[in-house]
């Protein structure tokens, strides 16, 4: 009798390592579905339009009680490959940052700068550097204002689903340390866990330990849960929310907290040109009170 060969299936897949995630957006999932769209104590509207040779002008204004604020920014690309974009605040300040994107296979540099508010002295109040680096491997971040002596350094890389990080802060003027954190995020398909320490060096409360959750339930539904405690502190802040998708133009969104604070919001893409963001929060422990909630109004325009 003739023996049947062994089949030979060859060897098992290794599991792919994700690109590693920016160390300022590990978390950022969970922290956008609980923080985004929930702008209240205020109304704003924003206009954002494009003209034929190619400057991007974007108005608003904000009301927020009986103050009125508003900004004009003008973005524009360069010779060079660069982008170039300044704006002008109500308040009499004027900013710009110029960015260059591939100056090098994988590195960008950032130009920031501000003039002080009237009044003040100086031609400028900062004026700052940033350089971002990427690879498969590995993302780096370093910045420094020259007018403030505030240096920043970040770092982050994958293993597999695995993100992991660091960062800090150095005040040069001081010539100390004036915060640190460090992070690591799992990434599966429809969820995401993440972890972070971060410290403010010389405060009382400066050390604290925070994890999210965040999980797609469906294409049109996700739902996240926020967790954090100052080392010192016995009490623990807790946040959880939802988010559905009712239709392609229809977004909603609920959100409590651990000090009873009920947030919603209603998310309606009118037109394709503009959007209407309604958002409120409700003090549920002073329901009688008036005075303790809050409403929000955002339109943008993007004609």
């Amino acid at each position: 009798n003739s023996r049947a060969p062994t089949p030979s299936f060859g060897p098992l897949p290794r599991a792919r390592t994700m690109a590693p995630t920016a160390f300022k957006d590990i978390g950022k999932l969970c922290s956008d579905l609980l923080s985004k769209d929930y702008k209240t104590g205020s109304n704003s509207v924003e206009v954002k339009s494009k003209v034929p040779n190619g400057i991007t002008f974007t108005p608003k204004a904000d009301k927020t009680g009986d103050k009125f604020s508003g900004s004009l920014a003008a973005k524009s690309a360069v010779p060079g490959g660069a982008d170039l974009e300044v704006t002008l605040k109500t308040s009499g300040v004027m900013s710009a940052s110029l960015e260059a994107a591939n100056m090098m296979k994988g590195l960008s540099l950032t130009l920031d700068c501000e003039t002080p508010a009237p009044g003040k002295p100086g031609l400028l109040s900062s004026g700052k550097g940033t350089l971002d680096y990427k690879t498969d491997a590995l993302t780096a971040k370093g910045s420094y204002d020259y007018y403030r002596g505030d240096a920043h350094a970040a770092a982050s890389s994958a293993f597999k689903a695995l993100t992991f990080g660091a960062c800090a802060d150095y005040s040069v003027s001081k010539s100390s340390l004036s915060k640190y954190a460090a992070a690591c995020q799992y990434v599966a398909p429809d969820f995401t866990v993440c972890a972070k320490l971060n410290e403010a060096l010389g405060k009382p409360d400066g050390m604290v330990y925070a994890g999210s959750y965040y999980h797609k339930v469906s294409p049109k539904m996700q739902v996240g849960t926020e967790v954090s405690k100052a080392a010192k502190k016995d009490a623990v802040s807790l946040a959880f929310g939802c988010q559905y998708k009712l239709d392609k133009d229809l977004t909603v969104k609920g959100k409590v907290d651990a000090d009873g604070m009920l947030s919603a919001s209603y998310k309606h893409k009118l037109s394709n040109i503009s959007t209407l963001t309604l958002a409120t929060v409700i003090d549920t422990v002073h329901l009688a009170e008036s005075s303790k909630h809050k409403f929000g109004l955002a339109l943008n325009l993007t004609p």
